[in-house]
């Protein structure tokens, strides 16, 4: 035998060998795969059991994901209802924000307006309130002026209705005046005496009393004149309950009153109205 041929068996031994081993190893190892799958190794289930439970857990998986998925989809449809909705409410509440806004601007306006109008206003009342004042003040004047002017018609009144009984009593001493001259133009007539012709001596006897006086200038009017015989240069004697106060010499004279001036030098006292006055003394 040749030498390649021994090698070729040694080889061929020790790979039986290993063959051998293997097989051993093989053997040892050998599963019943048909128990693993029907009825399980040492308790454990086998696999046609786990894969019918994972089948129907994957049904149940699969039942729970269409429910999940209807429930998803009616979901999505009920949001996407919901979303339309809101839309059409964030739509309507962008238009009643806009017409807010409008009318925030409109208000803003009449509000502008209402603030000019409302300041006018103020204004006018403040003018208003000073022009009242005014013509309360000027109202209180004229009812102080009208309740003057009151008072004075009063008392011009009553100074008028005396006026007027003085009138009266002059006119009716005039009628008798009148009756008086008439009666004296006859008697002068019928006796041929001038009336204009100057008078001698002393006046004829009267007495009056003293109307006015004018003490800067030293006059006083008496109540006797032309008409009682009095002319100017007589003198007339002054008392006061019988007590003599002076002597008058008369300047001016007329038909019922007449103008005399205080003599200094028969001063006796202090002349007053009402004084008497007589052409001699009583």
């Amino acid at each position: 035998m040749t030498l390649l041929g021994k090698s070729f068996t040694a080889l061929i031994l020790i790979l039986s060998a290993v063959f051998m081993v293997l097989a051993l190893a093989v053997n040892a190892s050998h599963r019943n795969w048909r128990d693993v799958v029907l009825t399980g190794v040492n308790g454990q289930p086998g696999l046609k059991a786990k894969i019918e439970a994972i089948s129907r857990e994957n049904e149940q998986l699969n039942i729970q994901r269409e429910n999940s998925q209807a429930s998803l989809d009616r979901e999505q449809a009920a949001r996407r209802t919901a979303l339309a909705a809101l839309q059409t409410q964030l739509d309507q509440l962008k238009s009643d924000l806009q017409q807010s806004e409008s009318s925030v601007q409109a208000l803003t306006a009449q509000v502008q307006e209402l603030t000019q109008t409302d300041l006018s206003r103020a204004q006018e009342l403040e003018r208003l309130t000073a022009e009242n004042s005014t013509l309360r003040q000027k109202v209180r004047d004229e009812q102080q002026n009208r309740d003057s002017l009151f008072t004075q018609t009063l008392e011009l009144t009553d100074q008028m209705n005396k006026l007027r009984g003085f009138k009266q009593q002059l006119e009716e001493r005039n009628a008798q005046l009148m009756a008086q001259v008439t009666r004296f133009e006859e008697v002068v007539t019928s006796k041929g005496i001038d009336i204009n012709a100057p008078l001698d001596g002393a006046p004829p006897m009267r007495n009056g009393k003293i109307l006015e006086i004018d003490r800067p200038r030293r006059l006083v009017l008496v109540s006797i004149g032309y008409d009682e015989g009095l002319r100017e240069g007589h003198m007339l004697e002054v008392t006061r309950g019988g007590v003599y106060k002076g002597k008058v010499k008369i300047r001016k004279t007329e038909p019922d009153r007449s103008v005399g001036e205080i003599m200094e030098d028969y001063s006796q006292g202090i002349m007053q109205e009402n004084d008497r006055v007589d052409t001699t003394l009583d």
